[in-house]
C-alpha cells in the first residue's frame, strides 16, 4: 500500500513539474516572443573579458558595443569600427554567422523551442533560480538553451549549448520594445578614421 502511494505522489510532482516549465514557457513567450526591439547589457561568463551592450531591432538591426568596438548592422551592411586600430571595416551582412546571437534568440529562436526540464538553483547567498532547458523543435543549430529565471520572472542568464560546448550569457537592464531612430543603425565614420571597405 505504501509503494502504491509514493508511486502515486512522484506521478503527481511529474505532472506539476511538466505544468510548471509549460506555464513558465508561456508566460517567457507572452512577455518576449513578439517583441519588435529589445536593448540590453551582457557579459560572457565563458570570457570575462565580454562584457558590454547590445541595442538590436527586428530586420537583423543592431549596435553591438564591446569595449572599444562598435558593430553597427543595418539589416544590409555591416560596420566594425576599432577605436584602437583607428578604422572601420564595411562589410555585407551574413546572417549565416548570426543564428546563435543574443537578438536572434529574443527575435525569433524563443518561439522554436520546448521545454523539457524545470530545476531550481540556491545559492549560499540565499539567492534562487529556477532553470528552464529548452530544446530546438527542429534546428540542428544547436542542442539545448537552458535560461536562468530570477524571482521576478526575469532572464538572467542564458546558455547555448552545441556539441556538449556551453556558451553562457548574463544580461541584465533589458528594455523590451524601446525606440530607436533610424539612423541609430547607420554607423557614421569618426573624422579620420580609415575605411576598409570588402563588400
Amino acid at each position: 500500500m505504501r509503494l502504491k502511494i509514493i508511486v502515486f505522489l512522484l506521478a503527481v510532482a511529474i505532472v506539476f513539474a511538466q505544468n510548471d516549465k509549460s506555464q513558465l514557457y508561456n508566460s517567457l513567450l507572452s512577455k518576449y516572443g513578439d517583441i519588435n526591439s529589445i536593448s540590453l547589457k551582457f557579459k560572457s561568463l565563458n570570457n570575462h573579458s565580454l562584457e558590454g551592450k547590445l541595442d538590436a531591432q527586428k530586420g537583423n538591426k543592431y549596435v553591438l558595443r564591446l569595449g572599444d568596438r562598435v558593430i553597427t548592422c543595418n539589416g544590409k551592411t555591416l560596420w566594425n569600427y576599432s577605436e584602437t586600430d583607428n578604422n572601420v571595416i564595411v562589410s555585407n551582412f551574413d546572417s549565416n554567422i548570426h543564428t546563435n546571437s543574443l537578438e536572434n534568440f529574443f527575435f525569433s529562436l524563443i518561439s522554436q523551442l520546448n521545454p523539457v526540464e524545470l530545476k531550481v538553483e540556491s545559492s549560499s547567498r540565499g539567492t534562487s533560480f529556477r532553470i528552464l532547458t529548452l530544446e530546438p523543435k527542429t534546428s540542428e543549430q544547436f542542442s539545448q538553451i537552458k535560461l536562468w529565471i530570477d524571482s521576478k520572472g526575469e532572464i538572467a542568464s542564458i546558455a547555448i549549448i552545441k556539441d556538449k560546448i556551453e556558451e553562457k550569457w548574463a544580461i541584465w537592464d533589458v528594455r523590451i520594445n524601446p525606440k530607436f531612430e533610424k539612423e541609430h543603425f547607420n554607423f557614421k565614420a569618426p573624422k579620420n578614421v580609415e575605411t576598409i571597405d570588402i563588400r
